[in-house]
């Protein structure tokens, strides 16, 4: 963690630079070099969440990873995660669907730490699926929280490795070679989750796709 620590301020600098490239310059370039900023911008993106899973799992397994819930419209927090991802979507002829119930209730929530939770999700249906099918990303109230999935047309699970999908560092081996990752992400969702008071789960099937679900407290549920 002390090592990734050190990429932060490079990679700061980095995304300030391909900002203002994309704001100055984009007017100007053809169609392949716009191509070239949003690859540039995107992973850059990818890299960011990187290590700021590195750094929560290890506050996580220092017992060090402090949430502070507030109350918050739920609706404009989906409505920016999904906001942030749709440049890594597009790069990779992806669309993000939001459904979203209306007058939904405020949640209460660490924002900073549920946009971990939907950045990493997100990230996960964009990788694993390999057409150009649209990711859908709903929430309703149900049980007396707020659940929220994500639903790809992915490569799916098998039903074996479903059990362990949220273990640290696991990754199928299936995918391991070709998809990029650390294992990480899921693990740290669910820690987050865990803490908020909700469930995580998934629902999967091989070559079919996969529907990762959470849920958070409704803020007038808790906030005394």
């Amino acid at each position: 963690s002390l090592a990734v620590h050190e990429l932060r301020t490079p990679l700061t600098i980095m995304r300030g630079y391909i900002e203002v490239f994309e704001d100055e310059l984009s007017k100007s370039l053809n169609p392949e070099q716009q191509s070239f900023m949003h690859n540039m911008s995107a992973s850059a993106q990818q890299l960011a969440a990187f290590v700021s899973n590195i750094l929560n799992v290890a506050r996580v397994e220092e017992n060090a990873l402090y949430l502070k819930l507030k109350e918050e419209n739920w609706e404009s927090v989906i409505n920016g995660a999904c906001k942030d991802m749709e440049l890594r979507a597009k790069v990779h002829n992806k669309k993000l669907v939001l459904n979203i119930d209306k007058d939904m209730p405020t949640a209460a929530v660490d924002k900073v730490s549920i946009y971990e939770v939907l950045n990493n999700l997100i990230d996960n249906a964009i990788k694993y699926t390999h057409t150009d099918e649209d990711i859908i990303v709903k929430s309703t109230v149900k049980d007396g929280m707020i659940e929220t999935t994500i639903t790809d047309k992915g490569v799916g699970i098998q039903s074996n490795l479903i059990a362990h999908v949220f273990d640290k560092f696991y990754r199928a081996h299936q995918s391991k070679n070709s998809i990029g990752g650390t294992g990480l992400g899921l693990y740290l969702c669910r820690a987050i989750i865990v803490a908020h008071g909700g469930n995580i789960w998934v629902q999967s099937k091989e070559d079919q796709g996969s529907t990762f679900g959470f849920s958070v407290p409704i803020y007038e549920t808790v906030k005394d």
